[in-house]
């Protein structure tokens, strides 16, 4: 049996759509920045990136990168820049120093925990990890991102 054109047409034409489909660009979720550790300078303080447990970031709706040496710093700056439109917010993990999405880690919020700029934040991949370590030290506090940033601007702007 012999194919027809029409059939032979609409083959090419439906190979044609799977092929553009299959090229087309998804929409892909935010990466976080690189971080030269040494060189790379805090968008808030000026201080040199070096410790990447207290690293953070943010992606802007721009496209471009902001880097900090303490999750403190992150939240106040943007308090302090609303017209910078995040995308996306990025935390490291204290544990494997690997990059966490902000909104997905848990924190634990601590006097006794040393940062950068004296913030006392740390992040952790799983809620379990943060209890453990917060059981590790006098007076901590577990908290998610959104409690994180409202104690964040509580001490800062009362």
């Amino acid at each position: 049996m012999r194919s027809s054109p029409s059939h032979l047409l609409m083959i090419v034409l439906l190979l044609g759509v799977v092929f553009f489909a299959a090229c087309s660009p998804q929409s892909q979720e935010p990466k976080p920045p690189e971080i030269q550790y040494g060189l790379d300078i805090c968008d808030a303080c000026g201080m040199m990136l070096s410790e990447p447990r207290f690293v953070s970031a943010t992606l802007l709706n721009n496209g471009e990168y902001r880097k900090f040496d303490d999750i403190g710093d992150m939240i106040v700056y943007h308090m302090d820049h609303p017209d910078q439109q995040v995308q996306a917010w990025f935390v490291h993990d204290n544990d494997s120093e690997g990059w966490l999405r902000a909104e997905a880690a848990f924190y634990v919020v601590s006097a006794d925990i040393t940062a950068p700029m004296g913030h006392g934040i740390l992040a952790f991949e799983t809620k379990e990890a943060a209890q453990a370590y917060a059981s590790s030290l006098q007076a901590a506090q577990v908290m998610s991102f959104d409690q994180v940033r409202a104690d964040v601007h509580l001490k800062v702007h009362g």
